[in-house]
């Protein structure tokens, strides 16, 4: 089901509210709202970076680029939100393409498109993908004409390998990976209680 964009009602699944039943694309980014309001301001996306050991530079640059990519579409308003903040409850519209498709349009996590990714691109038993594997997973979803995409998920699949970074050389494990899909690793590597 297509998420409605300007239905009465949110899609099933993409209203947010915190500690109940939430897509994984809402959970994915509810790490970074730390007040529990349902809006994530830029500097609540530089705190959870550096909350998950990301050092200053590359902080700032994740919430920069992050925001003044997301906001417009998940704000939900004609005019672009002048603060560059995110809501929560529309995320899904901003599921950008050339990505791994492994939301849905509304923001579930696709189980099936997921591990048909790592049967593809990752090497036998498919339990890990390493830097040059997910190369070319990036060149292999690519979509014509598609640069904000391309920049979009050039970013976010460098920014989970630098967050993961394997110390295996298998590479970056799947169960880790999958934890990023549904913001679990993120509590677990900064060390922050969980939301129920």
């Amino acid at each position: 089901m297509v998420a409605p964009i300007d239905g009465l009602a949110d899609a099933p699944g993409t209203g947010f509210e915190p500690g109940k039943k939430n897509t994984a694309l809402q959970m994915h980014v509810a790490f970074f709202d730390t007040d529990n309001d349902g809006i994530i301001w830029p500097t609540d996306t530089y705190a959870g970076m550096r909350d998950i050991k990301f050092g200053v530079v590359l902080a700032f640059l994740s919430a920069m680029i992050i925001h003044s990519g997301f906001s417009y579409m998940s704000w939900g308003t004609y005019l672009p939100d002048p603060l560059f903040r995110l809501r929560i409850n529309r995320m899904h519209r901003a599921i950008h393409g050339s990505d791994s498709r492994s939301y849905t349009t509304t923001g579930e996590f696709d189980d099936n498109r997921f591990n048909l990714i790592f049967d593809m691109y990752s090497s036998a038993p498919h339990t890990h993908l390493t830097f040059s594997e997910g190369w070319r997973m990036y060149r292999g979803n690519m979509n014509a004409s598609d640069a904000f995409g391309w920049f979009a998920s050039a970013f976010e699949w460098l920014a989970t390998y630098i967050m993961l970074w394997p110390t295996d050389p298998k590479g970056m494990a799947k169960e880790d990976v999958k934890a990023v899909f549904n913001g679990s690793i993120f509590y677990r590597i900064s060390g922050r209680k969980p939301k129920l």
